[in-house]
């Protein structure tokens, strides 16, 4: 019976130690989880022009008999200033009866037809946006909605912003493996987390129309746009063992 008992006693010390050693060596196979974001401005060379259309008439017919007049004509002008057709595409028609309420009987009746056509021209002439704008109203166009710049091609510029954020992750990684006082190991895995998309910040945009009075008085009387840069932004999860 001692013998056996002494035998349980040396065996139950071995499982001990081995447990031991497996959680000594587990502890010593450390992480490191960190996120790199990467941000890559440039200048954009594309924009994109928002023009609308707008006419009344007695008879949808004749609203948008109209209508179709002004828009062949701002395509025209704007044709003229050398955009391409395929680049001048219509992204909103439409042709609804005008109302008048009577508060008296509470009957509304039909006052006659608006017929609206919004344009969107792409030019890479981006630093004269603001003449095609002014030719698009010379032309007949009621109005705009604006000018947004893009980049016709983001890749080169993602990939740069990828590189950023996988030294800012390296950075972040260090800092917290000296913290320990220990080294930075090996990358153990990455993960892309922006998923292939470029995250594009809208560029800034002003837009300052001055009036007839600064025309008649000699003045450019056109319409003034600025833009800024377009932020591409890249994230990543990186783990490193340490």
């Amino acid at each position: 019976m001692k013998k056996w008992k002494k035998a349980l006693a040396v065996l139950t010390a071995t499982v001990a130690l081995a447990i031991g050693g497996t959680c000594m060596a587990y502890a010593a196979e450390g992480e490191i989880n960190v996120n790199g974001t990467g941000i890559v401005q440039a200048d954009p060379d594309t924009a994109e022009i928002y023009l609308s259309v707008e006419t009344t008439g007695k008879t949808s017919q004749a609203a948008q008999k109209d209508n179709n007049k002004i828009v062949q004509s701002v395509r025209k002008s704007m044709e003229d200033m050398g955009i391409a057709k395929e680049n001048i595409v219509t992204t909103y028609t439409s042709v609804y009866p005008m109302y008048n309420y009577d508060d008296a009987t509470g009957k509304r009746t039909i006052t006659g037809y608006r017929s609206g056509t919004d344009l969107q021209v792409t030019t890479k002439d981006i630093d004269n946006t603001g003449k095609y704008i002014d030719a698009a109203l010379k032309a007949g166009a009621t109005g705009t909605n604006g000018v947004s710049f893009s980049l016709s091609d983001q890749s080169a510029y993602y990939g740069q912003a990828l590189q950023v954020a996988v030294k800012n992750a390296e950075k972040s990684a260090t800092s917290i493996a000296q913290a320990f006082g220990k080294p930075l190991g090996a990358v153990k895995s990455v993960t892309e987390t922006s998923r292939n998309a470029y995250y594009v910040e809208n560029a800034k945009m002003s837009m300052a129309m001055e009036d007839a009075a600064a025309e008649t008085a000699g003045g450019d009387g056109g319409t003034s746009i600025s833009y800024g840069k377009i932020k591409i932004t890249a994230n990543i999860s990186v783990t490193y063992g340490f």
